[in-house]
């Protein structure tokens, strides 16, 4: 079976690295992946240290799909160009701070081993430290700065919720230590003149084997009634609270649904399938209905993992203002495929287009020639990985079964700001060369 989770294809890349050079010797990690190509800086488009922030989001800033695009309220097209929030709100071991093999080890790990040693407010205390830090008002203004109009922010239900059964940790929402992080990067966002997409990283009871969702092995969402109930219930409560605001560009329903590439046992279904599409496309047909309960003018974008062409026509569904999603993990060749199969249903079912994580830079002036929208994964990680982050430094990992209290701490702490990182200037400059949605005339085959 192709494996499609990040994880395994770094692993993969990695080794075909390693067997290509092996005569010369390799010194490359395990994983590792092969770093993107990206071209030289035509005369007039070499990159600026800072771009202006944008002025703060107004009302007007509200975004809604028509024809195929993103407009605002002036019926001004916009599209979205910027980046995600990976490992901030939910911990992946790859790239975060934490102790426990790739694709061995979840967040929910995490949480089991801390609160069978630590009381709820310890815990509480550890995940406010390492959030606290992991991402800043300095972070958020450093986006901006590099001429990005919005950032993915991945979050999961145990940010709202102690269980997947929907006991919320505090039902004073404006406590809710979700909602306070959620309001605090909208507000903070919005001030410098960026957008902010709310992707629901982890559902109840998983969906997907994939540790990326905050559990392992699980992917329990489609066949329990009660995770589902509970996936309604916190969408309706979030769109409810931010169902006004202008800075929040879109409910991003449920990350890489069925992503269960390499893994075996109950549940895992082939996400090759159309029968795994349909269990998908449900659980969207029932969010997209909870939310529009509450909320009937935020935009909503639903993701097609591997392929757009999972995604059901909108019409057919009763969906509206929808902007349809993928990931690209993909060499050029398949990332220049896979955008015009965007592009294509964008202008067959007049949906918005948006790729929500890739990290091969060459897409970015695909996206740009084809006004598809894109995030890219993601800003920092504590392990230098190709061209997946903006920021990198190795740390020590906190070891949530031996480590102390005060041992996780401190590894949670100010060490973990970005100004403490190395920024990846071959990153970073081509982020920003193509902030502005440039890109070079042979590209890709436009369409008049």
């Amino acid at each position: 079976m192709r494996n499609n989770s990040r994880s395994y294809r770094i692993y993969l890349l990695g080794l075909i690295f390693c067997l290509l050079f092996a005569a010369g010797g390799c010194a490359v990690q395990e994983e590792r992946p092969v770093e993107s190509t990206v071209s030289e800086y035509s005369e007039n488009s070499s990159p600026k240290e800072k771009i202006p922030p944008r002025e703060k989001l107004q009302e007007s800033d509200y975004l809604k799909v028509k024809n195929g695009k993103l407009i605002d309220k002036e019926e001004k097209e916009v599209v979205l160009r910027g980046v995600n929030l990976g490992g901030w709100l939910l911990q992946e071991s790859w790239m975060c701070p934490v102790s426990g093999e790739d694709r061995k080890w979840a967040n929910h790990d995490t949480l089991d081993a801390l609160e069978a040693r630590f009381s709820s407010e310890e815990v509480q205390e550890l995940s406010d430290t390492y959030q606290d830090n992991w991402i800043t008002e300095w972070d958020i203004k450093n986006i901006a700065e590099k001429g990005m109009n919005v950032v993915r922010v991945p979050f999961w239900y145990r940010n709202f919720m102690l269980d997947a059964e929907g006991t919320w940790l505090t039902e004073d929402m404006d406590k809710n230590p979700g909602f306070k992080r959620l309001d605090w990067v909208i507000e903070t966002a919005g001030s410098y003149g960026m957008y902010v997409i709310l992707d629901m990283h982890g559902c109840p009871g998983g969906q997907s084997m994939d540790h990326c969702c905050g559990t392992l092995g699980k992917n329990e969402l489609y066949t329990n009634e009660t995770y589902q109930e509970t996936m309604e219930i916190l969408w309706k409560a979030i769109a409810d609270r931010y169902k006004d605001n202008p800075i929040v560009a879109a409910y991003d329903i449920m990350n890489e649904p069925q992503n269960n590439g390499g893994y075996e046992g109950e549940n895992s279904y082939d996400p090759w399938q159309e029968d795994t599409w349909q269990m998908s496309n449900a659980i969207y047909d029932r969010m997209i209905k909870a939310i529009r309960e509450v909320d009937g003018e935020h935009v909503i974008t639903v993701e097609g993992i591997w392929r757009v062409s999972n995604l059901p026509d909108p019409r057919e569904m009763g969906w509206t203002n929808v902007m349809y999603q993928t990931h690209l993990y993909d060499d050029d060749t398949g990332f220049k495929q896979w955008v015009q199969a965007m592009a294509d249903t964008r202008e067959n079912y007049g949906v918005a287009g948006y790729i929500g994580e890739f990290q091969n830079l060459n897409g970015l002036a695909m996206c740009n020639a084809k006004n598809i929208s894109w995030t890219t994964w993601s800003y920092k990680g504590t392990s230098d990985v190709g061209t997946f982050f903006w920021y990198t430094n190795v740390l020590e990992d906190a070891d949530p079964k031996t480590d102390s209290f005060e041992e996780i701490k401190e590894k949670w702490g100010s060490r973990l700001q970005t100004e403490n990182f190395n920024e990846k200037k071959n990153v970073t400059d081509t982020i920003i060369k193509y902030a502005d949605g440039y890109f070079e005339e042979d590209t890709i085959e436009t369409k008049e």
